[in-house]
């Protein structure tokens, strides 16, 4: 953990019941601080309730088990942060919640930054995200200050080791993250994964998610990118692939018309790829979604939505 002003969650829950060691504590220090190493004080939950992150004034963070009917806007709300810091944090825009999957917490405005790298440095981070407008020497000041580390930092520039967490205030990112192709969707005809083929009548591997809508609806780019390729392609008929800027591709197939051409750049939920239809190896009208890495293997594309 960079710097001393940061709150471990295992004790964090004691500090709720401290306000009785005020009157008792050296002037200037704070009566959290005497809590939180007291030897007559039982550990804190590994998990602190989200009333602890609202108390406490300095920046804390946790993990939180996602619970069901958990969604993003109430958590941020409960631990006294927002739903872009969260979002950034996790580099998640949690569009949908797993219950009983994990995300980190925090009571800041900004991104909790992890470090990766071993020898990361204070130069390097805040240069990488000080953004258009913001003076970098103020904002390299601003976390040497936010996360309590010595003023030296500014002068030797500080080095982290991999796991550290460095809180960046004011610091949001813009995720390029994959979204449904459709504005709305009722249910998922055939998953990602193997199962028994309506039309050639065996088991094979499926690709990519089959999603049935009326002729006609409207699709959409999950993710912002360069158009491929618009043309006929055997069993998947009308077929539009978006490139991305990490090299990962999207393919949407059984259109009935295509809207866009190769070589179009096109913007996420907003450029209209095509309608849906029944073209190629269909038996109805649907899309079928599919999702390759840059090394062209395909995944499964309802676990990537809201993620990168």
């Amino acid at each position: 953990m960079a710097g001393g002003r940061w709150a471990i969650a295992a004790g964090l829950g004691v500090l709720l019941g401290t306000a009785a060691l005020s009157s008792a504590v050296a002037p200037g220090v704070s009566a959290f601080y005497y809590a939180r190493f007291s030897v007559l004080t039982p550990p804190g939950p590994v998990e602190p309730p989200p009333e602890a992150f609202r108390l406490i004034p300095r920046l804390i963070h946790a993990r939180h088990k996602v619970a069901k009917g958990d969604n993003v806007r109430a958590l941020a709300s409960a631990y006294g942060t927002d739903v872009r810091s969260l979002q950034s944090t996790n580099a998640n825009e949690f569009i949908f919640m797993s219950r009983g999957g994990y995300i980190r917490v925090h009571n800041g405005k900004g991104l909790l930054y992890e470090v990766t790298v071993n020898g990361e440095s204070l130069n390097g981070i805040s240069s990488r995200y000080v953004g258009k407008g913001r003076d970098l020497r103020a904002f390299r000041a601003e976390i040497v200050e936010e996360n309590g580390l010595p003023p030296s930092a500014l002068l030797l520039n500080h080095k982290f080791k991999r796991g550290d967490r460095v809180y960046l205030p004011s610091v949001y990112v813009d995720l390029d993250t994959y979204r449904m192709p459709l504005r709305s969707y009722g249910r998922i005809s055939s998953r990602f994964g193997s199962r028994y083929h309506p039309v050639l009548k065996r088991r094979i591997f499926h690709n990519g998610t089959d999603i049935p809508m009326p002729l006609g609806t409207p699709v959409y780019p999950s993710r912002s990118g360069t158009v491929t390729f618009s043309g006929w392609r055997g069993g998947y008929g009308n077929l539009v692939e978006v490139q991305h800027k990490d090299g990962s591709r999207c393919r949407y197939g059984h259109l009935s018309v295509l809207k866009v051409k190769a070589g179009e750049t096109v913007q996420k939920s907003r450029t209209l790829l095509g309608k849906v239809g029944s073209t190629g190896m269909s038996t109805g009208p649907h899309l079928h979604f599919e999702i390759l890495t840059p090394a062209g293997k395909s995944v499964n594309p309802l676990a990537k939505i809201g993620k990168k």
